[in-house]
């Protein structure tokens, strides 16, 4: 069944920066088929992410700012956002949550607006700040049309902190493309820039410079494998609040000559392409884009062993997982690898298989334009008994 028009759908999203979640709304805004979708974004009215709104302004995708509603007593940011889903109702509105807590008056804000449709995908594990806020959170995961998340353990996350029905969340991982032919060519400069060799290898680690994602973990392990006089050069790719403590941090320890820090990368596929590994040291995490990135690319992981991580990532088959925080741990399985260019390039090809196979954006945007034909009743959908990240098989 096709509708007449294209369904209007709003991709609502409160982030405070560019990461991950942005990426997914990106890959939808401007790959759902717009033939059947009229899609439209909500971006917070922050500056760190007008970048961002102009790239999607510049594919012709209508973006609208709107500051989210965070607390009970902003009843002019209630009304504002009122009249917006009023003034130009959705049929579908699809909120991403690059928080749990994140936009916790949406859903009712919609629901008063008279939005029929509500689909919330979640990004990342975390629990609730109080009682209220609890009590936000599964109403709307009560009121949603459908819940998505993007690994098992946030959708786990959700049945432990907010009691879910877990038979109603709907995994649908992250994605990567393939890289563009040119990428080599960059990354075999961006090697050279770096002063890589076959006997200084490049680790490298992309992502915001924040106590979640451990790179002063990274640094102290670093110092342990100096100690052990093994030669390397790591590039640290993002920006955040950390980054002076980390530059500090990084004098402190004598590292100066073996870290770089590369600030923010518009695309840091050439930089995963350069590395001979590529290091995740999260404290936790939902399902993050680099990993599969760096799969697809056939560079060899180290990562966290938490939160979706393991899904996608199997201990000794495409890299390594270590715990998290255990800069001793993490030392020894980078000095381990530095000794073992055979068994990286094997990880490596099990990494690209794999990512080929199960974790491109053409999948995961199919998976969701699944979903939105469920909840709109434009198709016959049924959740797969035995298939691959909760796809649906059509009836």
């Amino acid at each position: 069944m096709r509708t007449e028009a294209a369904v209007k759908v709003v991709l609502a999203e409160s982030g405070q920066a560019v990461g991950g979640t942005e990426r997914v709304v990106w890959e939808l805004a401007t790959r759902l088929p717009r033939e059947r979708f009229d899609v439209r974004v909500w971006l917070s009215d922050v500056p760190a992410v007008d970048p961002f709104a102009d790239a999607l302004a510049a594919r012709d995708v209508p973006v609208r700012r709107v500051a989210e509603v965070d607390s009970r007593w902003d009843f002019r940011g209630m009304i504002r956002t009122w009249r917006a889903l009023r003034r130009d109702p959705p049929a579908l509105l699809h909120v991403h949550h690059v928080w749990p807590a994140s936009d916790r008056y949406l859903a009712s804000l919609a629901d008063a607006a008279g939005i029929e449709h509500l689909v919330v995908t979640e990004h990342i594990e975390g629990e609730p700040h109080s009682p209220a806020q609890t009590a936000l959170k599964r109403g709307e995961l009560a009121r949603a049309d459908a819940v998505t998340a993007v690994s098992a353990a946030v959708a786990d996350s959700l049945v432990r902190d907010y009691r879910a029905d877990r038979a109603r969340i709907r995994l649908v991982p992250n994605g990567a493309d393939p890289p563009p032919a040119d990428e080599a060519l960059a990354a075999r400069r961006l090697r050279i820039e770096l002063g890589a060799s076959l006997t200084r290898p490049l680790w490298a680690c992309v992502g915001r410079l924040e106590k979640q994602k451990g790179q002063d973990v990274l640094l102290d392990a670093l110092a342990l494998v100096r100690d052990a006089g093994l030669e390397f050069v790591v590039a640290l790719a993002g920006e955040g609040t950390m980054r002076k403590s980390l530059e500090t941090r990084v004098a402190r320890l004598g590292l100066g000559e073996r870290v770089r820090f590369l600030g923010r990368l518009d695309d840091a596929g050439a930089l995963l392409a350069a590395s001979d590994l590529v290091v995740m040291p999260s404290r936790w995490e939902g399902q993050p884009i680099v990993l599969v990135e760096a799969m697809m690319r056939g560079r060899a992981v180290v990562a966290s062993a938490v939160g979706g991580i393991p899904e996608v990532l199997e201990d000794d088959v495409h890299g390594r997982l270590v715990p998290p925080t255990d800069a001793p741990v993490l030392a020894r399985v980078l000095a381990d690898l530095h000794h073992r260019g055979d068994l990286v390039a094997r990880y490596g090809r099990a990494g690209g298989a794999r990512a080929a196979q199960d974790y491109t954006w053409t999948r995961v945007v199919q998976q969701y334009e699944a979903v939105y034909d469920e909840v709109l009743g434009l198709a016959s959908f049924a959740p797969a008994p035995h298939g691959r990240h909760g796809q649906a098989v059509r009836r």
